[in-house]
């Protein structure tokens, strides 16, 4: 992954290119979190395919596109007409296609205005959370993150009863990845970096975008302490 889904951390891709490349290896990198996002560029990543999803980056939904560096052969998983140079089968997906090239044009031009008004909101969130909240862990690297991305573990609480709270103050957020939201167990990411399986549960992810505003994140911070007040006070885990 270029940059993870779900702690938001940017991964040092052309550090890894450089050992792949020592030994021969094809790299494939991720990139749909952070295509559209931040600055990125294939080439300077030096990696040999690249894949990105348009409804990352407020294109229609069911359309991506894979990057292939020139003289990389890969094998196709569906097979039929040439039409698609031989990658795969099937029409082309005209409207996807086009909704998806409008979408990275507006990114491009906007990527930069979007990084800055982003960036600082997301800082804002953090500091407020862990200021706001006792047993507060960030997770993911603290700077070398995505800008709208904000995972925290609240401890002695789970995130599904805080998200059904934040939800009635009209505010959206997550447990965790969309991709394991039916699961109903601890995130493998976060285990992976250490989390206990305990804390794991009471993991919330907040998705800044470029229609976030700072008075959202005054919001957060005035309607989260007290719902982590009424449940830690309801919880058997939970002693001060």
């Amino acid at each position: 992954m270029h940059a993870n889904n779900e702690i938001g951390t940017i991964e040092p891709i052309s550090e890894l290119s450089k050992i792949t490349k020592e030994k021969g290896v094809l790299l494939h990198t991720d990139a749909a979190m952070s295509v559209g996002n931040i600055p990125v560029d294939a080439a300077e990543l030096d990696v040999d395919m690249l894949s990105m999803s348009a409804h990352k980056f407020y294109g229609p939904k069911g359309i991506g596109a894979i990057y292939v560096k020139k003289g990389v052969r890969i094998v196709p998983f569906i097979h039929g007409g040439i039409q698609e140079d031989g990658r795969r089968a099937g029409a082309d997906n005209v409207p996807g296609i086009v909704g998806m090239g409008k979408a990275a044009e507006i990114a491009m031009e906007e990527l930069s205005d979007r990084v800055k008004k982003i960036t600082p909101l997301r800082d804002k969130l953090i500091k407020g959370l862990t200021e706001k909240i006792e047993y507060v862990q960030v997770n993911g690297h603290l700077t070398n993150r995505l800008p709208g991305n904000v995972n925290v573990c609240i401890e002695y609480i789970e995130g599904e009863a805080m998200l059904l709270f934040l939800n009635k103050e009209g505010v959206a957020a997550s447990s965790g990845s969309t991709c394991t939201s039916k699961a109903l167990k601890a995130s493998h990411v976060l285990l992976a970096i250490g989390v206990s399986d305990a804390a794991a549960q009471g993991s919330l992810l907040f998705s800044l975008g470029r229609d976030t505003t700072e008075e959202d994140i005054d919001h957060v911070l005035t309607v989260l302490p007290p719902i982590v007040e009424r449940l830690r006070a309801m919880s058997p885990i939970y002693n001060k």
